[in-house]
């Protein structure tokens, strides 16, 4: 994402239409001058922008500087957006750009909010951290969209909304979310104009690769085939490669060896820089298959050698550059040591020259010298406090945000959990409400037939339907409260916690979140189906509890149960008699206090699966926070986490059993 940000700088500052040396020879002359002022500020921000080494930040810095001294508020944060371009180091990238975000929201600078949440994004997507790209791409878009911003130093004159929904579109995509990537790549596409009212060929190609994972490759080909003449009149070289290799793929997955081989040819004769490795390595790995399914076996290995070569150099690259950082960092400290040992070397020789030529004033030289020591000892003990002060604060403040961090993922993953009831509640309520509506029209009919009655004088008639009326009148009001009593159970779980135990029904809660999870899923996907079975002990009573978090709890295990049973247990099949019907176990029971005293009398909950069960070598992590086993995307990690330490703050215990290919089991020790 950065290097394709930093090719349309290049390709649409509006000032390179002028001729980029005059524009340089133009910038060196403010920068001259030396008057201290914004304009120079904003030529060594424009200097650093046309800069045709990527990774030199010199301008930046220099104009940085100038920006703080002069207090230029959007210079500075200018600066700090290129400076986040330029650099190769991710995390630095992304700290400037949040800088430079809080800088422009001070200033109320809408276009470069927009330009920030533009860069962050790309740095988040490069970082893997698919979810806050997303975050930012949505907020940029919100402001872009709302005010029709254009770029100035990201994308420069070209329309920002369009560019988020395709950024949007390609994060889903990698997401591997194919009818979101394929929603907003359309809606990118649905503007028809981005640059100086140009159509942009990226949407195209984007759309062609989802509609290649979805198989729709007629359609696929006709996008990739849109896409070309809009790259090549564009200029843009890397979105050309990239629609070939897409391309390549699609001909080779309809099995059109030929128009394969000829475009995956094509990337690897074309492509020109670091940043179409990915779209080289798609190239080679299409040819090696084609030329394999052509029976060409000397061709196929030609090319699967290659692949691995340029991405075994790929990896050395990458740990060479970081090895050479590490090494840069060490080389610098030990000359900042060295420096320091020649300067107090110099300072001692200074004084020994001084102690010979002025033997008479030795004793005070001597005294002059250990008075100076004491005053540099007391600077630098002074120093090192402020460096530990700072220190400190940093650590504080790394720690709030932390804590910010952690509370503000329990509260997701709790309305996460909160989310899975609402088709249940829906499922639940549904029930009453037909009831009520179907006897509210029967009285209707049932009036109409009392007056008709009433009007003829037949009075035996008119009290039969009175009574009628008066019954359906019973059941309606019988419905409505059980609709009420619903209503009212859910707000009561759906509310913050107030951390006050109450005594509750544990057999009522356990039935109330299986109904209500199974009806969750089945809204969400109407093929899911488990059989459930309960087995509750009457005796129990009520107990006290946080019904609200003891109902997370019971909302996580079963959601699990009811995930892992559906899988096929390994190893199973080999009996042709076997059949897996997927099935929940949810029971309560009460052991008594033992005979010798100790530990009182339990409740024990238990949730059963007959799924695939968990693998010993992961069963020590389950309970750790953001450990899971789902798929990117489906699952936070805390769901178990936050259930163990909620069974721990109740005083109980929480554990597991399970045999691979038979099922797991999770088992809630509370206390009476």
């Amino acid at each position: 994402m950065k290097n394709k940000i930093l090719i349309f700088l290049f390709l649409f500052i509006p000032l390179i239409s002028l001729g980029q040396q005059k524009i340089k020879d133009s910038l060196n002359n403010v920068i001259a001058k030396h008057k201290g002022d914004t304009n120079e500020v904003n030529a060594l921000v424009y200097l650093q922008l046309i800069q045709t080494r990527f990774y030199t930040t010199i301008y930046a810095e220099q104009g940085l500087l100038l920006a703080k001294k002069i207090n230029y508020k959007r210079g500075e944060a200018n600066c700090l957006l290129t400076f986040a371009q330029h650099t190769t180091n991710l995390i630095k990238a992304t700290q400037f750009s949040l800088d430079a975000l809080k800088i422009y929201e001070e200033i109320k600078d809408l276009t470069g909010i927009a330009s920030s949440h533009l860069v962050l994004q790309g740095c988040y997507w490069d970082l893997g951290d698919y979810d806050n790209a997303l975050i930012h791409a949505f907020s940029g878009y919100e402001i872009a969209e709302a005010s029709n911003l254009k770029g100035i130093f990201v994308f420069p004159g070209s329309r920002l909304a369009p560019l988020f929904l395709a950024e949007i579109g390609q994060i889903y995509l990698l997401k591997k979310k194919l009818d979101s990537a394929e929603l907003f790549t359309k809606k990118a596409i649905a503007y028809n104009e981005i640059f100086y009212g140009a159509k942009w060929g990226f949407p195209f190609y984007l759309l062609a690769t989802i509609q290649t994972l979805q198989a729709d490759y007629k359609s696929a080909l006709n996008n990739f085939r849109a896409a070309i003449p809009l790259s090549v009149q564009n200029g843009f070289a890397n979105d050309t490669i990239q629609i070939f290799a897409g391309m390549s793929t699609l001909f080779q997955k309809i099995n059109e060896l030929d128009s394969a081989i000829y475009y995956a040819q094509k990337v690897e004769k074309n492509w020109s820089n670091v940043s179409e490795i990915k779209n080289l390595l798609e190239a080679l790995n299409t040819l090696a298959i084609s030329y394999k399914l052509k029976n060409e076996k000397d061709s196929a290995l030609k090319y699967t050698m290659l692949r691995h070569a340029i991405k075994d150099s790929i990896y050395s690259l990458d740990k060479d550059r970081e090895l050479q950082n590490i090494t840069f960092n060490e080389q610098m400290k030990q000359q900042e040591i060295i420096f320091e040992q020649s300067k107090y070397k110099s300072k001692i020789q200074l004084y020994t020259l001084l102690a010979g030529l002025f033997g008479l004033l030795l004793i005070a030289g001597i005294l002059w010298r250990n008075n100076r020591h004491r005053q540099k000892a007391y600077a630098l003990l002074k120093k090192q406090k402020q460096q530990t002060d700072i220190q400190k604060m940093k650590v504080e403040h790394t720690l709030e945000e932390l804590k910010a961090t952690q509370s503000q993922l329990i509260q997701s993953e709790k309305m996460a959990s909160l989310g899975e009831l609402t088709a249940g509640i829906a499922h639940e309520i549904q029930n009453p409400l037909n009831f009520v509506n179907n006897f509210s029209e029967v009285n209707t009919e049932l009036i109409d037939e009392l007056s008709e009655a009433a009007d003829k004088g037949n009075y035996d008639e008119v009290k039969a339907i009175a009574k009628d009326i008066k019954e359906n009148e019973q059941k309606i009001n019988h419905h409505g409260k059980r609709a009420d009593a619903i209503v009212k159970g859910m707000l009561q779980h759906s509310r913050s916690s107030t951390g006050v135990k109450e005594p509750t029904d544990i057999n009522a809660l356990c039935d109330e979140y299986l109904r209500l999870c199974y009806h969750g899923l089945r809204a969400k996907d109407k093929s899911f189906n488990v059989t459930m079975k309960t087995d509750f002990d009457g005796s129990i009573g009520n107990i006290n509890i946080i019904p609200q978090d003891i109902g997370r709890v019971l909302l996580n295990l079963i959601n699990n149960a009811f995930y892992a049973a559906p899988l096929p247990p390994k190893g199973r099949f080999k009996d042709p008699a076997y059949k897996h019907e997927p099935t929940v176990w949810v029971t309560t029971s009460q052991n008594p206090p033992p005979a010798g005293g100790g530990r009182g009398a339990v409740v024990l909950i238990s949730v059963r699966d007959n799924g695939p069960g968990i693998p010993q070598k992961i069963l020590d992590k389950i309970f750790q926070p953001f450990f899971t086993t789902k798929p990117t995307g489906q699952g936070t990690g805390l769901g178990l986490s936050l259930s163990y330490d909620i069974v721990k703050a109740h005083g109980g215990e929480l554990k597991v059993e399970t045999r691979e290919g038979e099922g797991s089991e999770f088992i809630i020790l509370l206390p009476v």
